[in-house]
């Protein structure tokens, strides 16, 4: 009797010949099989994202003006103009430092408050919800919040000061105090999804490595800059690309809290492209000014990328 079930079993068992061969049709399926799926959705976005940004570039080449019907090629001028202009450069720079202040700034604050969410109980975790706010509020509202907030008559700052027997600062009519408000401003708005970013780092790390650092003598901070810090760098590059992307193309919160004052103090790429498009009229050259700008979030994000591939973060 128990032959013959080992004869029945035999006959069931598959062969391994059959067996290789129903994996190497498996193996070669099953890498096209999700680009199948998500070939049409990849490709209407990228008919979305890429349209206008070509027909930005298309434009660019001709001198458009809304008080002309006529648009004349003229290849490479606008962008000659734009890099001749000294305005351009004193814009450039000034994006430069602006964009270089919310990247630290926000990193910072984002890692502090990670962390410190990262702790909180079971039954506080309402907090973290919280933390999302300021990014639902428009950069408008909230470009005149800290207007309000900065006010040198009765902004909160001011009083601060004026209680400790200081006198308030012109917040709005100092170049760099405008600047620091702008950062500060922008970077209110963009900080809650880059604190996603770092907390859903701190929330996948294995509280094994933290607990065996502890065992072997170290303190909380040595813990946090050894084995967190280390262990959530893809996501502090995430969120240094988004910090990046969102003050480069800031418009918003600039044009509604200083208008690039006082005098040309806060005058960003952006509003340079507003003042030349809408005040000069010449959209020839406010086209090149967003290709601009796209090229060089282009630059940065692949700059982050070839950083993250060199300190072999993947």
């Amino acid at each position: 009797m128990k032959l013959r079930e080992r004869q029945i079993r035999r006959r069931r068992a598959p062969r391994p010949e059959a067996a290789l061969s129903a994996t190497s049709v498996v193996g070669w399926q099953a890498p096209i099989v999700p680009y199948l799926f998500s070939g049409p959705a990849v490709l209407a976005i990228s008919v979305v994202l890429a349209f206008p940004v070509l027909y930005a570039v298309y434009q660019s080449l001709f001198a458009v003006s809304p008080l002309s019907d006529e648009a004349p090629f003229v290849g490479l001028a606008n962008y000659t103009r734009l890099f001749a202009a000294p305005e351009f450069w004193s814009a450039l720079g000034r994006t430069g430092v602006f964009v270089a202040g919310c990247i630290v700034l926000g990193i910072v604050l984002a890692v502090i408050f990670g962390f410190a969410l990262n702790r909180v109980v079971s039954g506080l975790r309402f907090v973290r919800g919280l933390a999302i706010l300021p990014y639902i509020v428009s950069s408008v509202a909230a470009a005149l919040m800290f207007r309000t907030l900065f006010n040198s008559d009765f902004g909160l700052p001011n009083r601060a000061l004026e209680l400790i027997g200081l006198e308030g600062l012109p917040w709005f009519s100092t170049p760099g105090l405008a600047m620091l408000v702008v950062i500060v401003a922008q970077v209110w708005t963009d900080l809650p999804l880059a604190l996603l970013f770092v907390l859903g780092g701190l929330q996948t790390i294995d509280e094994s490595y933290i607990d065996a650092a502890k065992v072997d003598g170290a303190t909380g901070l040595k813990a946090a800059r050894y084995i967190s810090l280390p262990l959530i760098a893809p996501q502090l590059i995430l969120a240094t690309v988004f910090l990046s992307y969102k003050s480069l193309t800031s418009l918003g919160t600039v044009l509604a809290l200083t208008g690039g004052g006082p005098g040309t103090a806060t005058q960003l790429l952006t509003l340079e492209m507003v003042r030349v498009g809408f005040n000069e009229y010449d959209m020839g050259t406010a086209l090149a000014i967003v290709v601009i700008i796209f090229a060089l979030n282009a630059a940065l994000t692949l700059l982050y990328l070839r950083l993250q591939r060199r300190f072999g973060v993947e």
